[in-house]
């Protein structure tokens, strides 16, 4: 997986009520505050970093911005929520990633052509605050291309092999991002196939 400030890309898919600013436990606030998260993915993904402000995020929620302040007490601190939720996620598909019956190198490449899977959106929010100076977002990928790095070695057994198909889960992820609605796809699930049985001999 990839990304960029316009339409972009990046690598892929822990958190704990600490990465929530100052909401309780209770699952309404939970919930809402997941919700604050997901519109600020969504803000980021499809606009950038400069768009993204505390009053966007607010407004789109529709919510004033002293009530998104209740949830988060600054932009910081959603910036932490949406690393928290990019590891929680990765945790995931990691687990099935390892688990996945056709093997970890088709469905990482498979996976990186689902542009709106919650990890695919998370990467891509990611890199776009890492683009901006996040140092903690740009950790965070770093750790997910390590561990999917991890994973795909494991399976091949060289690691020459599985930088090849990091690569070619990266370059699958581009493209499917830079398609228009309703344009062609650049990669289908044949070339996906034949790649993974490149890789795999």
């Amino acid at each position: 997986m990839v990304a960029g400030e316009g339409r972009a890309p990046g690598p892929r898919r822990r958190a704990g009520p600490e990465a929530h600013g100052r909401h309780g436990g209770s699952s309404v606030e939970n919930n809402k505050a997941e919700g604050i998260v997901d519109t600020y993915v969504s803000l980021l993904v499809e606009a950038g970093v400069r768009t993204a402000t505390i009053d966007a995020v607010a407004k789109a929620c529709g919510l004033s911005k002293a009530g998104l302040l209740h949830y988060f007490r600054s932009r910081s601190e959603l910036d932490d929520a949406l690393v928290a939720r990019l590891r929680t996620l990765l945790t995931e598909d990691l687990r099935l990633m390892r688990a996945a019956e056709g093997g970890p190198v088709r469905y990482y490449l498979t996976s990186s052509l689902d542009t709106e899977a919650p990890l695919e959106r998370a990467v891509v929010a990611a890199s776009r605050l890492a683009q901006a100076g996040n140092a903690e977002a740009r950790a965070a990928l770093a750790e997910a291309h390590a561990a999917w790095l991890d994973v795909l070695e494991d399976f091949l057994g060289n690691p020459v092999l599985a930088r090849l198909a990091l690569l070619a889960g990266d370059g699958a992820s581009h493209h499917a991002d830079l398609a228009e609605p309703g344009e062609e796809a650049f990669l289908s699930a044949q070339d996906i196939e034949h790649f993974a049985r490149i890789i795999e001999r």
